[in-house]
């Protein structure tokens, strides 16, 4: 597990922020599974339709027992996982955004309203 610290200067180093990197990290990882998953599906496609000749019941039953199987990947769940705390990080940065912007738009406000009473008093 590499720590905080180093994952912080990584991504500074890439122009990024932590969750940036760490969503564009999780999209590889995706894009990886997702090509060896397509090879494996078109491989037992080809099996099942012309090598056992499958009728159409059967395969549905195949593919069922194949999703249910998928619904308990723990590949699946941690990928679900990382991206819903990525969408939370990132919406709490844009919110911190917005609350810092207001902020210093009132900040602004406030310092131009100091400047006109101190041109009416002089």
């Amino acid at each position: 597990m590499v720590s905080h610290k180093k994952r912080k200067k990584e991504a500074s180093r890439a122009g990024l922020t932590e969750p940036e990197l760490q969503m564009l990290e999780l999209l590889e990882e995706i894009i990886d599974k997702f090509r060896w998953l397509k090879v494996l599906a078109h491989t037992q496609s080809y099996i099942i339709r012309e090598k056992l000749k499958l009728d159409d019941k059967e395969l549905d039953h195949v593919l069922r027992a194949a999703t249910r199987t998928l619904d308990e990947d723990s590949t699946l769940r941690r990928w679900e996982d990382g991206l819903a705390r990525l969408k939370g990080e990132l919406v709490e940065g844009r919110r911190g955004i917005r609350r810092e912007r207001k902020r210093l738009r009132r900040e602004d406000r406030d310092a131009r309203k100091g400047e006109r009473r101190a041109e009416g008093e002089a």
